[in-house]
């Protein structure tokens, strides 16, 4: 708990921009903390404060330190190797170890972060080579094809698509074009995995559709995403107003069209805010986004997300970025998300759930509670939640119980029970 304590008021230091603390404050907090009830799931876990020393492509001395210090002291392997892997984070997590490091980790080891290192960076070409394929499939037959995320944000953020990792590759497009990409798509040797979605039954279907693609021999997965399917924004995005200030991006010597900068920001956010900011990468992704933009103009980024009811997920990835990985941030922006209270306790919970060695539970009252503080508008985000809990998905859908189309709208009584037994009352 002492730990706890002194890693918050640093979290809040960094954010303010105010020096460490003194002596005085010092001996205070202790004095404080000792007061506190000590749990063993206060303890900072050596292997995911590891990965987070490595998450990240700007390394300074004193990080480089610590990651010299955290890899000379006694490491589970297996678990850091396994933990990399379930943030995302393996191809940083092998080469800072390797720049930093790399004579104090024994060969065994060593071999294993650079066989991770040599997949990655082989799987990263493979998906580039694959988007572009896709995006200019889809872009000759007239279709608007927006890249985010993947190869384009790893260009775009990391500098270098060999520097993240992802498995997946999204593209956003109209819903007025879904019927011509899916036909694009299966040319290219894609399956849709829930076929019904453009059928006539789940055109007139409530059950949102999740256009998901595949190759499995080539392990290859697209996703399409549409206004209609974008279920996490507050309100449906305006694709043709995002569409107007798009940013060429260079990939593999091609130009991609993506969202722009103040656009994507929030998109991140978003996304990140939506699965609960359970991986590492997440908060890499909002890290590297804000230094790899010095003429990021925050006005805009603020005016568009307090348009569209994703001001709370913007400051609650951006605390994230600063706390956990140490991001700079503006003075100003910095004071507009301390002036957040909500985001800053979400953060520093969310803080110590990545540095324990464990992530917790998080059960199905935690969950809506979580929605329902994205938003900072009390009213708007009890609907929020509520949208969000009662509006089937596809997994609703092609879950246990499967309905007559005439009894569709029952998913809406059962999506509820489904949640309570996979995620549970307690957590």
């Amino acid at each position: 708990m002492v730990r706890e304590t002194l890693l918050s008021a640093e979290f809040t230091c960094r954010i303010l921009g105010r020096p460490r603390l003194n002596v005085v404050e010092f001996t205070r907090l202790i004095l404080c903390a000792s007061l506190m009830t000590p749990s063993p799931h206060d303890a900072v876990c050596p292997e995911k404060r590891l990965l987070v020393c490595c998450a990240r492509t700007r390394m300074l001395p004193p990080m480089a330190d610590e990651i010299r210090a955290l890899v000379a002291g006694p490491l589970d392997w297996n678990f850091a190797l396994s933990a990399a892997a379930e943030n995302s984070i393996g191809l940083l997590l092998g080469r800072q170890i390797c720049a930093c490091a790399e004579d104090l980790v024994a060969p065994a080891q060593l071999a294993r972060l650079k066989n991770v290192i040599r997949g990655g960076v082989v799987r990263s070409m493979a998906l580039t080579a694959e988007l572009i394929r896709v995006v200019d499939a889809l872009q000759a037959r007239g279709v608007q094809a927006i890249p985010y995320k993947g190869p384009i944000l790893s260009a775009q953020a990391y500098g270098d698509v060999a520097l993240r990792e992802f498995e997946d590759l999204d593209i956003v497009l109209g819903q007025r074009d879904m019927a011509k990409a899916n036909d694009i798509l299966a040319g290219l040797g894609l399956r849709p995995k829930y076929p019904w979605n453009l059928s006539q039954e789940g055109a007139k279907s409530p059950v949102p559709g999740e256009y998901q693609y595949s190759d499995d021999s080539r392990r290859l997965f697209v996703e399409l995403h549409t206004e209609a399917t974008l279920r996490h924004f507050p309100a449906p995005p305006d694709l043709d107003e995002l569409a107007g200030r798009l940013q060429s991006v260079n990939l593999g010597g091609q130009q991609l069209r993506t969202f722009g900068p103040e656009d994507m920001l929030p998109i991140l956010c978003v996304h990140g805010s939506k699965d609960f900011w359970a991986r590492i990468s997440w908060i890499a992704d909002v890290s590297e986004f804000v230094q790899s933009q010095p003429r990021l103009d925050w006005d805009r980024v603020f005016r568009n997300t307090q348009l569209r009811g994703t001001q709370r997920m913007l400051y609650l990835g951006l605390a994230l970025a600063a706390g956990v990985l140490g991001t700079p941030l503006p003075a100003a922006v910095a004071s507009r998300m301390e002036s957040d209270a909500v985001a800053m306790s979400l953060a520093r919970q969310i803080e110590r759930a990545h540095l324990s060695h464990d992530w917790p539970k998080m059960s199905a009252a935690w969950r809506f509670r979580y929605r329902r503080k994205m938003l900072s508008n009390t009213l708007n985000g009890w609907r929020y939640a509520v949208r969000l809990t009662l509006v089937p998905a596809d997994d609703d859908y092609w879950g246990s119980v499967r309905l007559p189309h005439r009894l569709a709208p029952l998913y809406v009584a059962l999506r509820p029970f489904r949640l309570l037994r996979k995620y549970g009352v307690r957590g």
